[in-house]
Parts: structure tokens; sequence; C-alpha cells
């Protein structure tokens, strides 16, 4: 039996058990209060009489059952909600590459150059400044059963469309155009994002959808659903904030899990309880092989379920919802909530040279051996105009057999570790905010490829031969510390521990200002351009207008970055370095950042 089917099995007599029981918990409903199925007052008592005879021919059991269509009875318990927003969003972006070539030859940058920077066909000459728009359309429906039952959507509409970027005629839409003039200087207007013709996604994408079903228990989860612990550096929905009640306007990325998951309350306690599995991996898939397209409208199948990553999900906490966090520390003077959330996550074996036309492939299945064990821990308090809040994981395990991707390499260790601790201090009636964040983020001795591209995307993930532990952690890509270093630069929070003072003072009621200055070091110098210590110093300002559900902003950063981002010359002949920025060292120059967005809620 597949490793799949057992988690499901495992998990759904604790569903039946949690969720069969509301037959007993409708007995307890008063007449002519909603019951099972949203009827409405007692049942009829059924005619006495002969039972009605079995049928002969039992039909076919479906593996999914198929439900009779709710009676006009019911309707009257459903309900459609939209949530989403609209986002506008303009960015100039100054030296973003430091002051350096991003060609890789020379070892690179971290932040593409203009595209005109080295041409020799044109005297555009090279910008030291990108200035780019978006918009991004996202909607979120939820669609209402009943007051427990409700199954949930979310889809992106222009997901992060650079404005200008889909112009009529240039990419071979068929338009008829002269072929005398440049088309693109004489465009009449955008089209659509097509996948594979000008862009990268289409213009509309699924990117969640699941259900949650309510008993007197506990809730019952399933389907492809967001994922949020504590502050969000493991796992970051990249939208609603469970824990502080928030929703994130400006995220770019946002967790999203195959999960089914079961909560419930402990009995005597103020404890939560929660257990799931994730379907991390399934690949290849039947929806993905050419061989098997001509069943694409039937029920597709995992065409391999040994090379699958099988994780399980445990909680425990003592967690308030944000309301009555809020109203039990002005009730009582403090407030407390805090959890343990673990995973376990295993791989066995791995399909990894997967070919649409060969989907199944023996010899592209390679042994992997690989666990990890994932703890959690996350502390939120209050007292009175005092808060404190931390997160801190670790991830411990071993991957087996690696052989297949550099010979040789085998038996290694995974010890990742990170953290994030914050105190925030209210004062005027909470129109004043001072606060101090410090985060760590454990790093590893593996230089980037090319080196000067420090972005987490183009670094190395898995070691070399001499070299038997994966040490780097890194924070959530929508977890965000400043406009450039981390959030651009780097990616994330990674081989580095920073120190950020901030404040916000709230001007009038529609109006906040905020500051922040970020000073980053490197825990692993080795790991950096310029084998330092300090990454650079980073001042942020804010300015923002919110009124009902129309949001303004202005935000102005400037990096100002010390020996960890220079590009030492090729002296190893003379103890340096011996990186190979021959033709393109120095030090690394001021980062300016000015950005805009205008945001509307509904």
């Amino acid at each position: 039996m597949s490793s799949q089917l057992v988690r499901a099995v495992c998990l759904v007599p604790a569903a039946l058990l949690l969720f069969g029981t509301q037959s007993a918990a409708y007995a307890q409903i008063r007449p002519g209060q909603a019951g099972p199925m949203g009827r409405q007052g007692p049942q009829k008592p059924k005619k006495a009489g002969v039972a009605e005879k079995a049928p002969e021919k039992p039909g076919t059991l479906p593996t999914t059952p198929v439900l009779r269509p709710p009676s006009d009875e019911n309707k009257r318990f459903e309900m459609f909600q939209l949530d989403g927003y609209f986002r506008f969003r303009g960015d100039w972006l100054k030296n973003f590459n430091l002051g350096f070539n991003d060609d890789p030859v020379l070892g690179g940058a971290p932040f593409p150059r203009s595209a005109g920077c080295g041409s020799t066909t044109s005297d555009i000459g090279c910008e030291e400044a990108i200035k780019s728009s978006n918009i991004r359309l996202r909607l979120e429906p939820t669609i209402r059963l009943d007051s427990r039952k409700a199954v949930h959507f979310q889809i992106d509409v222009l997901d992060n469309l650079v404005l200008g970027s889909t112009p009529n005629g240039v990419f071979g839409d068929g338009t008829a155009k002269p072929t005398n003039i440049p088309v693109g200087a004489f465009t009449d207007g955008q089209v659509a994002p097509e996948a594979g013709r000008n862009s990268l996604t289409d213009s509309i994408v699924v990117k969640r959808a699941w259900a949650e079903i309510r008993s007197d228990l506990g809730l019952l989860k399933f389907g492809r659903m967001p994922s949020h612990w504590g502050l969000g550096i493991l796992a970051n929905s990249g939208s609603a904030d469970p824990f502080h009640g928030t929703y994130d306007l400006d995220s770019d990325y946002g967790d999203t899990a195959d999960r089914l998951m079961v909560f419930s309350g402990i009995p005597g306690t103020q404890y939560r309880f929660g257990i799931g599995t994730d379907w991390a991996l399934t690949s290849p898939s039947s929806q993905q092989s050419l061989l098997w397209k001509n069943r694409y409208q039937g029920q597709p199948w995992d065409l391999e379920n040994g090379d699958n990553v099988n994780q399980w999900i445990f909680v425990i906490a003592k967690l308030d919802s944000p309301k009555d966090f809020k109203d039990k520390l002005e009730l009582t003077g403090s407030a407390l909530n805090y959890g343990a959330y673990f995973v376990y996550r295993n791989q066995d074996y791995a399909y990894e040279t997967f070919n649409l036309n060969n989907p199944t492939n023996p010899d592209a299945i390679f042994p992997r051996k690989a666990k990890a064990y994932i703890p959690d821990i996350w502390v939120r308090y209050a007292l009175n105009n005092l808060e404190f809040e931390m997160e801190a994981v670790g991830i411990v395990g071993t991957i087996g057999d690696l052989s297949d991707v550099s010979a040789g390499l085998t038996d290694i260790k995974i010890r990742q570790y990170g953290g994030v601790a914050k105190v925030n201090w209210h004062a005027l009636n909470k129109k004043l905010n001072l606060g101090f964040e410090v985060g760590y983020a454990s790093g590893d001795q593996w230089d980037s490829e090319p080196n000067g591209q420090i972005n987490v995307r183009d670094s190395r993930t898995l070691p070399e031969i001499g070299d038997d532990t994966v040490s780097a952690f890194r924070f959530d890509f929508n977890y965000r510390v400043d406009l450039i270093l981390f959030r651009e630069l780097l990616g994330t929070v990674t081989n580095a521990t920073y120190l950020k003072p901030h404040l916000k003072y709230h001007l009038t009621d529609e109006i906040t200002g905020q500051a922040a200055a970020v000073v980053s070091f490197a825990n692993v110098p080795v790991a950096t351009p310029g084998n330092g210590s300090m990454y650079g110093v980073e001042l942020d300002l804010d300015l923002g207008y919110q009124s009902d559900r129309f949001f303004a902003g202005l935000a102005y950063g400037i990096l100002l970055p010390m020996s960890a981002l220079d590009h030492p010359a090729n002296m190893t002949d003379q103890g340096g370095p011996g990186f190979p920025f021959d033709g393109n060292s120095g030090d690394a120059g001021t980062a300016q950042t000015l950005q805009a967005r205008l945001i509307l809620k509904f």
C-alpha cells in the first residue's frame, strides 16, 4: 500500500470520529432550529410497515460518493462571499547591482543592470536605475453552505504583471502590421498574457482551493490551502495571518500546501491539537505525461509512489483569536499565547530526470534516503503596553545518497537553524510604537555561483565533495525585514544576523509614518563575495495613508554596503581571497529605492 494512501487512511478515522458525531450534536438542537442538511424543525416519524427491499444488484461504489442535489429548502443556507484586493506598485531601483558588472563570466552582480549596459550596437548608455510598475488582482471567494461548511479559493488575475509588457503585435499574435516600420514603436495597446507566447504565466492562475468543515469537536480541512505558522519565518501564507488578524497586501509569494488536517481542542485544557499530512511532492503523474495524454479528461494518477516526498504535521498550541487576545489584554493587562509546530518529512527514492515522452524510465529513479525533523516554537506575550514575540526553528535530518547529483556525495547531514525575536512598546494612546527586532539564520561555507550573484536562487543548496553538512537556513521569502538587502539582493534572510530598531507613529487616523534601521552581519564570512563579516546598514522610511478599504503609500530605502558585499581583486599570490573578480572588482556602491503603492481591498 502506498505511503500516501496509508497517511490518508490514518487521518480519515480521526475525521470521522470528529465529524461523524455531528448527528449527536445536532440532536441537542431545539425544535425549529437548523438541523442536519439544513432541514427545519423535527423530522417526520417513519411510517410503520414492511421495510423496503434492498436492491438485488448493488451499484458501483465510487471513490467520491455522488450526493443528491440540495433541495430548495437547503439553498437558504448558501452564501457567497468575495474578498481580495487590486494592487498597483511602482518601483525605482537605483544601483541595485552595487556598481558591478552582471556578466557571470566576470563574477556577476547581485542584481541585473539595465539591458542596454555594454551594448555595442547603440549609444543607449547604461542607466544606474531601473523603473518598473506592476499590478495584481487577487480574488478570494468563499462558498458557505451553512455556518459549519465552506469552500475557499484563491485566484490571481494578471499576477504581478509588468505594465506595458505584453504589447499588441510584438509577440506574433497574428495582428497585421506593416513590415517596413518598427512594430513596437507603433503598438496600439496590450494583449492578455499567455504562457509560452508573451509570458511565463497565463492571465488567470488558480492558486488554492480547499474545504473546511466544523463540528462541535473540531475542524477538518482538506485541499490545496495556505500554510502559516507564528511569525512566518518557516511557513508564511503571504495573505491572511490568523495569528495576528492582519492581511499582507504587499506579498509576492505565499506558502501553499496540498493538505489533509484535523484540529480539535484538548478536553479540560486551553490547548488545541492538530495533525495533518501533506502531499509535498507527487511526481511524475499521468497529467504530466504525453504518453497518457489521451486520458487527460479522466481521473489522473501518480505514476510512481516510491519517489514521493511525504510529510506529517503536528501542532499543539494555546492560541486565542486576535480579537480574544486583544480583549484579554485590555481586561487583565496581560495575554499569553504559545505553541509548537513539528514537521516530519521523508523521501526514499528520487525521480529527478522526468521526461514527458518517457515518464516511466526505471533508470531515472535513484535512492535518496532523505528525512528531516523540523521543530518550530512560537511565543507571544503582552503586558500592558509592552509586547514580546519570538519564533525559533531547526531543521535536522540526513540525505543518504546524492550520487546522482554529484559522484561520491553520500551521507549528508542537515543542520539548519533560524529565529526571530521582537519587542514593541506602545505609547501615547498607542499612536507611537517603538520596537526592536533581532533575527538569525545559519549559514554555510559555499559561495554563490557565480560569486557575485548572491541571491539565494543562484546559490548552491547542496554541498561538494569533502563537505557533509547542509547548514544554511533561509527565512520564508514572504517574511520581509527591509526594502533592499534581504528582500531584493539576497532574496531572503540567510547566513545573517540582523538588528532592527524601528518606530511607527500615527500622524492622524489615516496617515502613518514609519522608520527603521537594519544592521546586518554575515555569520559565515567566507560565503560572501568580499569575505567580510558585515553586509551593511540600511535605512528605510515609509509614509502610508489608509481610508476605509483604500491604501496608498510611498517608501524610500538606502543601503550602505560594507565589506561582505565588496568585490576584491584576484590577489591569490598576495594572500587575497582569490575570487575571479578581475575587471569587476572594487568596493560596493550605495543602492537606493523609491516605491509607491495603491491598493483597493474588498
